[in-house]
């Protein structure tokens, strides 16, 4: 996938920066209208342990004052000779943005955090350390997911694996497990610009596709069993706007991350996991996405992405990941055979489930 991207010169204040040294980790962070969480996510990064780091800053045309708040944040710091900043040429969303952020990215590996999220002082030392001894591709950590509205904390916490050569088997059940956590990773940029990993175009799933083109390359993994991420729920957040057809970006990137998989020869070895990724992350997701937007869900609609599933896994029955969880065999029966049923009785029972949070 080509980068269209253009990158503007690299300015904190008036002093260009001209630094083509590799770092040890680049944080690349898309920014759009966060000037309410900004300072408090740039703090967590002035504040890390690890000196030799990148902070990327991607402009992505907000209407606040976000930029602004930055660059006065760090004029006066001693570390502001680490922050770059660069703009997509319009309001992309965060993946264009962080495209935007790997094109200028020197570190040896490559990290993102969003703008209303903030991160321990020891994440980036920790996650560097434990990559380095286990010579890791991918190296994760869990995190703090919080509801400051409601008082609410919980940990996130990612599946792992053994420590360092990432076998086909431990591939095989991290695919079929893992959780979309991809903040919490930090990711080789060599295995980036080698196979040309880059977020795709939709604004759903991106970090879904790009986390599994890189569990898919990763021939090394490593984890830190320690919270360090504290992602940040906000109900107002754009991402959680109604839109009844967001699903559509959704099944588009799964079907770019198939043809990906398809591409670099992976399907076949990883055709169970892969299938079982799309079930779940993909068509059931899709389904739930669509029945908690719309006013009046229509059964078309949940045959029509039902009829996207069986195209892109004609065989999933067969499939043993499917016939060993009855949860999800249940579902899919569900929603195939009595799509009115369940577009009258569960949207509601969504909406409620998802309102505790």
């Amino acid at each position: 996938m080509l980068l269209k991207s253009k990158i503007t010169p690299i300015f904190v204040g008036e002093n260009l920066i001209m630094n083509t040294n590799m770092s040890k980790i680049s944080v690349i962070i898309p920014v759009y209208n966060a000037e309410k969480t900004i300072v408090r996510c740039i703090d967590s990064l002035l504040n890390q342990a690890l000196q030799d780091m990148e902070v990327i800053i991607v402009d992505d045309h907000g209407q606040d004052n976000s930029i602004k708040i930055i660059q006065h944040q760090i004029a006066e710091h001693p570390l502001k000779y680490r922050f770059k900043f660069a703009k997509t040429d319009a309001n992309s969303g965060p993946g264009t943005a962080r495209n935007v952020g790997l094109q200028m990215a020197q570190g040896e590996y490559v990290a993102f955090v969003d703008s209303d999220d903030w991160v321990e002082p020891d994440m980036y030392s920790s996650l560097y350390e434990t990559a380095k001894q286990h010579s890791a591709d991918l190296c994760h950590c869990s995190a703090v997911w919080e509801n400051p509205k409601k008082n609410q904390q919980r940990v996130l916490s990612n599946i792992s694996v053994k420590q360092g050569s990432f076998s086909n088997e431990n591939k095989r059940y991290f695919l079929a497990n893992f959780k979309s956590y991809f903040w919490f990773y930090i990711y080789r940029r060599e295995i980036l610009n080698e196979n040309k990993i880059t977020f795709p175009p939709e604004k759903d799933s991106e970090d879904i596709y790009f986390l599994t083109c890189n569990i898919l390359y990763a021939k090394s993994i490593a984890h830190v069993d320690k919270p360090m991420y504290h992602y940040i729920y906000d109900s107002n957040s754009l991402s959680r706007f109604k839109n009844e057809k967001r699903y559509l970006e959704r099944l588009s990137t799964f079907r770019r991350l198939f043809d990906f998989a398809k591409t670099h020869h992976f399907y076949d070895e990883y055709k169970q996991e892969l299938q079982f990724v799309y079930l779940k992350k993909a068509y059931l997701s899709a389904v739930i996405n669509y029945l908690t937007n719309a006013k009046c869900p229509q059964a078309k609609i949940l045959q029509n992405i039902y009829q996207e599933f069986i195209e892109i896994c004609p065989d999933y029955t067969k499939n043993t990941l499917y016939k060993i969880h009855f949860l999800f065999r249940f579902s899919v029966i569900v929603l195939y055979r009595m799509p009115n049923f369940a577009c009258l009785i569960l949207p509601s029972i969504l909406r409620k489930k998802f309102n505790k949070f």
